[in-house]
């Protein structure tokens, strides 16, 4: 169930970002490539998670919450910028949007969560979440975007938190 609600909050960043683009053509591979790419660095975050808990085993515990929290704190304090709206190519866009399931998941890695269920929920919930958001043209206010950003960072925050305490 952890892994479903990690995988929930780490893509809530792609309906923000998504909210600011207009798109008109190509949604469906931009939705496609963000599904694939949050596949794929989830995969590879959560290998070199396990590998780092295997290297680092008495501090992968420790190290996974710090990074988590460290993550959180991050999406709190990311102020976005209202002149930075260019649309350039749709996979640099998905890259741009998926880089940190990485780091999400290398800190999911390290706590030994199962890494199928988080990676095949994100896949999904990006898939649909991003379509919706090209699909929809769905407009949210910049104070909306911010409170969004922010209850996904206070999670991230809480889960890395909690994870040291257990």
């Amino acid at each position: 169930m952890v892994e479903i609600i990690a995988a929930s909050v780490t893509t809530i960043d792609i309906l923000v970002i998504y909210t600011l683009l207009h798109v008109r053509k190509r949604k469906w591979l931009i939705a496609l490539w963000t599904a694939f790419l949050n596949v794929a660095f989830p995969l590879l975050g959560f290998m070199a998670g396990e590998l780092s808990a295997q290297l680092f085993s008495e501090w992968s515990g420790i190290l996974s919450s710090i990074l988590l929290a460290l993550i959180g704190l991050h999406m709190i304090l990311q102020e976005e910028d209202p002149n930075d709206t260019k649309v350039t190519g749709p996979l640099l866009i998905a890259v741009a949007v998926s880089l940190d399931s990485f780091s999400v998941s290398m800190s999911f890695g390290l706590m030994h969560l199962n890494k199928w269920l988080f990676i095949v929920s994100t896949g999904v919930m990006s898939l649909v979440l991003s379509y919706f958001a090209l699909r929809t043209n769905l407009t949210m206010t910049r104070n909306s975007r911010k409170n969004l950003r922010r209850f996904a960072g206070i999670v991230l925050m809480g889960m890395g938190i909690l994870s040291w305490i257990s």
